[in-house]
C-alpha cells in the first residue's frame, strides 16, 4: 500500500508516533511518503521557534520519503500551512492518505480523494483538555471556528476513522468538533517493541546496572523527562529518601531547560549524596530503552509521557499520576499500572505504592506480566498498524 502522511513535526531521532508508524510501515513491507516541516529541533517546535528560510529537503528514513517544506503561513504557532502539496500527492498516488492532526493541507489532499474515491482518508488526534483549549478564545474562535469550520468541516465526511491517542482526545473532538463516538477509535501511541527485544538480547541491562555499582537482587526505578514542576520529580525523591531501602536505586534521566533550572537545583538538593540516586542527563531515544531494560520499576507521580508506554512496553510495572485526563485505564486490562488521581498524588502514596511492588515478588511478578500482556495487545506497533487500514 501506498501511504501518504501529512504532519508537523518529523526529526528522524525521535520515538514519536510519525516515525514507529514510519518504521513498521516499511517494516511489513508498504511505500511511505511524510510531507512536514522543516524543524530540526523538537523544542524549537514546542517554543514556535523556526526559521523559514530553511530550503525544502527531501531524504529518506526507514527506506521512507521525507519531505520537508518550509511554512506558507504559520500563525503563532498554532495555525501552519506548507505551500500547495497537490504536485507531491498527485506524483505519489497514494492509497492510504494519513493526515496527523487538523492542518490547512488536507485541503489539498480532499482534491485528490474525491478524484480518487478508492483512497481512504485517516486523521489521529493528539489534543485533549489538558495541553489544549485553556481560554475562551482557543476553544471558541481556534478550535470551534477556524479548525472546525474552516478545515475540518470540508473534510469531515470523507475520513473514513479518526483515530483519538487517549480517550480524552476523543471527548475533545467530540466536544468542540461534532465527531460522534462511532467514528473514532483509540490508537494508543504504541512502542518500537522491536527495539525493546533488541535491547533484551544485548546485554546492556547488566552493563548499566554495572556502571551504577548495582547487584543483581537490588531493584532500579527509573523515572525522569523533562524537569518541570508539573512533572512532581520532588516528590518521588522526598518519597524515595525516606523509604531509605539499601536495595533500591533510582535513576531519573533528562534535564531542565533553561526556564527550569531552578527546579533542577531543588531536585539536586533532595538528591544530596545519596549514593542510590543517579542522574543521567539527556540520552538518545535509543538509550531510553537501555535504561529501561536495566530497570525494575518506572514511576511517574505526573505529567503524561510517551515513555510511560515504553515502560510498559519494556515490561515493567509501572506508577503515575494522572492530574486529569490522563488516565492509562485505556489499556490497563490486565493491571499493569497503579494509577493516582490528582487528590492521591502525595508522598505518602507514592512510598506505600513503591513498597507495595518492590517488597513483595508475587505483586511484583503479576505486574510484569500483566505489562507483557499490555504491550502485546495494545502497543505493539506490528499490529496497531493493521488498524489504520480501514
Amino acid at each position: 500500500m501506498k501511504i501518504l502522511m501529512l504532519c508537523e513535526l518529523y526529526i528522524e531521532n525521535l520515538e514519536y508516533q510519525e516515525n514507529l508508524l514510519v518504521k513498521y510501515y516499511m517494516k511489513h513491507g508498504h511505500e511511505v511518503t511524510v510531507i512536514t516541516s522543516t524543524y530540526e529541533n523538537v523544542f524549537d517546535y514546542y517554543n514556535n521557534i523556526h526559521d523559514n528560510s530553511k530550503p525544502e529537503k527531501v531524504y529518506y528514513d526507514h527506506g521512507a520519503k521525507i519531505i520537508k517544506l518550509p511554512f506558507k503561513f504559520n500563525f503563532g504557532g498554532k495555525i501552519k500551512k506548507y505551500k500547495n502539496i497537490t504536485p507531491i500527492v498527485e506524483e505519489f498516488k497514494p492509497d492510504l492518505l494519513y493526515v496527523h492532526d487538523i492542518m490547512p493541507n488536507m485541503l489539498e489532499m480532499l482534491d485528490y480523494k474525491k478524484r480518487n474515491p478508492h483512497v481512504k482518508m485517516i486523521m489521529d488526534y493528539h489534543a485533549d483538555y489538558s495541553n489544549s483549549g485553556g481560554s475562551w478564545l482557543s476553544v471558541n474562535v481556534l478550535h470551534k471556528i477556524i479548525r472546525r469550520k474552516v478545515y475540518l468541516d470540508p473534510v469531515r465526511k470523507h475520513i473514513t476513522k479518526f483515530f483519538p491517542i487517549i480517550p480524552g482526545s476523543g471527548t475533545f473532538l467530540t466536544e468542540l468538533y461534532g465527531v460522534r463516538e462511532d467514528q473514532m477509535e483509540v490508537l494508543p501511541l504504541g512502542a518500537d517493541v522491536d527495539r525493546v527485544q533488541e535491547v533484551k538480547k544485548s546485554g546492556k541491562r547488566t552493563e548499566i546496572r554495572e556502571r551504577y555499582g548495582m547487584k543483581d537482587h537490588q531493584k532500579l526505578i527509573f523515572s525522569g523527562g523533562k524537569f518541570t514542576e508539573l512533572k512532581r520529580i520532588d516528590l518521588l525523591l522526598k518519597a524515595f529518601n525516606e523509604i531509605n531501602d539499601p536495595d533500591l536505586h533510582l535513576i531519573i534521566v533528562g534535564d531542565a531547560d533553561a526556564a527550569n533550572q531552578k527546579y533542577k537545583e531543588v531536585l539536586l538538593a533532595l538528591a544530596g549524596n545519596n549514593p542510590n540516586i543517579h542522574f543521567t542527563g539527556w540520552i538518545s531515544n535509543s538509550e531510553v530503552y537501555e535504561y529501561l531494560s536495566a530497570s525494575d520499576l518506572a514511576v511517574f507521580p505526573a505529567s503524561q509521557s510517551i515513555v510511560w508506554l515504553q515502560a510498559i512496553a519494556s515490561e515493567l510495572p509501572l506508577i503515575i499520576g494522572d492530574f486529569g485526563g490522563q488516565s492509562l485505564d485505556y489499556i490497563n486490562e490486565f493491571g499493569a499500572v497503579l494509577e493516582m488521581k490528582p487528590n492521591e498524588i502525595t508522598k505518602e502514596n507514592l512510598i506505600n505504592h513503591i513498597k507495595s511492588i518492590t517488597l513483595d515478588n508475587q505483586a511484583y511478578n503479576r505486574m510484569k506480566e500483566a505489562s507483557v500482556k499490555t504491550r502485546d495487545k495494545y502497543l505493539d506497533w506490528n499490529y496497531l498498524i493493521n488498524r489504520t487500514f480501514v
